[in-house]
C-alpha cells in the first residue's frame, strides 16, 4: 500500500512535467506507473490460489487448461481461446447480405439468410443456374459466382406457334401431288433434326426428299413457304433399322441453302441435357404437331395440327405396350383413345415451352395404332443426344465445353 500511495504522490509531483500539457505519453506514464507482473512461481500460495484471469493470461502468457479452469465451462473457454490466440476473425464483417459470423480459431463461419449461399454469403440462390435455371428465359451458364443468361440465336422476336415445324417433303403418286412424308424441326439456318427412320423409309421408296419451311396448309401455296434440297443426311451412328427401327430414332439434315428467318421460320431451342430432361418432367405445356393423318388408316391431314402431349407414366406406358421401350424412349399423350400423334407426323417435334420459349424435348418416332385407348405416343428422347447433335452440326458452340462430358454418360 505504502508504494502504491507513493506512485500517486509522485504522479502528480510537479517535477515529473517538463512541459505545460496535462497529459504525459504512453511511454513516461509506463515508466511512473509501472507495475509488478505476477507470475507463476510453482510457490504452495499460487497453487493453492483459486484462479485468476487477469493473473494468468492478461498478465502473462496461459495455457488452455488455466483458461478452462477459470471458466469452468467448455464452450466458453474456446469462445475466449480463439480470440486469445488469434484475434476475433469476424473483426473485419466478412459476412455479406446480412449474414452473421461466428468466430473459430484462424477462421471464420457465416450463417447466411435464406436465400444466400457461399463462404461470405455472397451469392443470391435465385441467381444459380440450378434453381428455376437461374430465372433465365433460354440458357444460364454459370461464369465463376456469377449467373450469365443466353438467348438462342433468332429469339429477338416472337414468332408463330410452331415456326420451327418443317414437312419432309415427296412426290404422292397415291394423291398427285407433294405432300409431307415426315416431319422434322429446324434447329438453324442450315440443319433440320429428324426421325432416322423417315429417312429410311424414304430411301426404300426411292422418294427425293428436299425439306419445306413456313407451310400451314398443303392445298395453299403460302407467302411463308420456302423449300430446300437437302446436302447431307446424318442418321445416328447406332441407329440401326435391321435391329430395331425406332431405338435410335434419330437423324439431322443440313440443307444446300440457308434459311431466311422470319416470323414464320424460327428455329427451335435445344438445349443441354440436364436442361431439357427437367423441362419434360414438368411437360404440361408440350405439343405435338404435325401434317399426319387425323385418324388410324385414315387420310393425312391438309393443315398443320397439333396438340398437347405431356409426359405419361413410364410403368404404364411399358406395361401397355407389345415392344419393348427403351432409356432412350419415352411415352406422352392421354391414353383416353381420343388424340394422339399418328403416321405422317414421325420426326416431328414434341416441343416444350418455357417461359414464352419453345425448346425440343422428343420426336416423334412410333406408336401401336393412332389414338388408341391404353397406348401412348412413343417419342426419340433427344437429351440423351445432345452431345452428338452439337458435334454434327457444330452450333450451341456456347455449352459444348460444359456439358458434353456429361451428356457422353447418357449416350452409353
Amino acid at each position: 500500500p505504502m508504494a502504491q500511495t507513493l506512485y500517486i504522490q509522485i504522479c502528480f509531483c510537479p517535477s515529473v512535467f517538463f512541459s505545460e500539457t496535462v497529459f504525459i505519453s504512453q511511454q513516461k506514464a509506463h515508466v511512473v506507473l509501472k507495475r509488478q507482473r505476477r507470475f507463476n512461481s510453482g510457490r504452495l500460495e499460487e497453487v493453492l490460489q483459486k484462479a485468476n484471469l487477469e493473473r494468468e493470461c492478461r498478465e502473462e502468457q496461459c495455457t488452455m487448461e488455466e483458461a478452462r479452469e477459470w471458466f469452468e465451462d467448455n464452450e466458453k473457454t474456446m469462445q475466449f481461446w480463439s480470440l486469445y490466440t488469434d484475434g476475433d476473425q469476424c473483426e473485419s464483417k466478412p459476412c455479406q447480405n446480412g449474414g452473421v459470423c461466428e468466430d473459430e480459431l484462424s477462421s471464420y463461419k457465416c450463417w447466411c439468410k435464406k436465400g444466400f449461399i457461399g463462404k461470405n454469403c455472397e451469392i443470391e440462390t435465385a441467381k444459380q443456374c440450378s434453381i428455376n435455371n437461374g430465372g433465365c428465359a433460354h440458357f444460364c451458364k454459370m461464369e465463376g459466382r456469377q449467373r450469365v443468361c443466353h438467348c438462342a440465336a433468332g429469339y429477338e422476336y416472337k414468332c408463330c406457334y410452331v415456326c420451327f415445324q418443317v414437312g419432309l417433303m415427296a412426290f404422292s403418286p397415291k394423291r398427285n401431288k407433294t405432300l409431307p412424308i415426315c416431319g422434322g424441326s429446324l434447329l438453324s439456318e442450315f440443319w433440320v433434326i429428324t426421325a432416322a427412320h423417315c429417312l429410311d423409309v424414304a430411301k426404300h421408296k426411292k422418294y427425293t426428299i428436299f425439306v419445306r419451311l413456313g407451310e400451314h396448309d398443303v392445298n395453299v401455296v403460302e407467302a411463308s413457304e420456302s423449300n430446300h434440297e437437302v446436302a447431307e443426311e446424318h442418321i445416328h451412328p447406332r441407329y440401326n433399322s435391321n435391329h430395331s427401327q425406332f431405338n435410335h430414332d434419330i437423324a439431322l439434315l443440313k440443307l444446300a441453302t440457308p434459311v431466311e428467318l422470319s416470323n414464320e421460320r424460327r428455329p427451335i431451342c435445344v438445349g443441354p441435357s440436364a436442361f431439357i430432361q427437367d423441362l419434360l418432367k414438368d411437360s404440361s405445356s408440350s405439343v405435338v404437331s404435325g401434317w399426319g393423318r387425323l385418324r388410324d388408316k385414315g387420310l393425312e391431314a391438309d393443315k398443320l395440327q397439333k396438340l398437347s402431349a405431356p409426359l405419361a407414366d413410364r410403368t404404364l406406358c411399358k406395361q401397355s405396350s407389345r415392344d419393348h421401350i427403351t432409356r432412350f424412349m419415352f411415352c406422352a399423350g392421354f391414353a383416353d383413345g381420343l388424340s394422339d400423334s399418328c403416321q405422317g407426323d414421325s420426326g416431328g417435334p414434341h416441343a416444350t415451352n418455357y417461359k414464352g420459349t419453345w425448346f425440343l424435348t422428343g420426336i416423334v418416332s412410333w406408336g401401336e395404332g393412332c389414338a388408341e385407348k391404353g397406348k401412348y405416343g412413343i417419342y426419340t428422347r433427344v437429351s440423351r443426344y445432345y452431345s452428338w447433335i452439337v458435334q454434327t452440326t457444330g452450333i450451341l458452340q456456347l455449352y459444348k465445353d460444359q456439358d458434353i462430358a456429361n451428356v457422353h454418360l447418357h449416350e452409353n
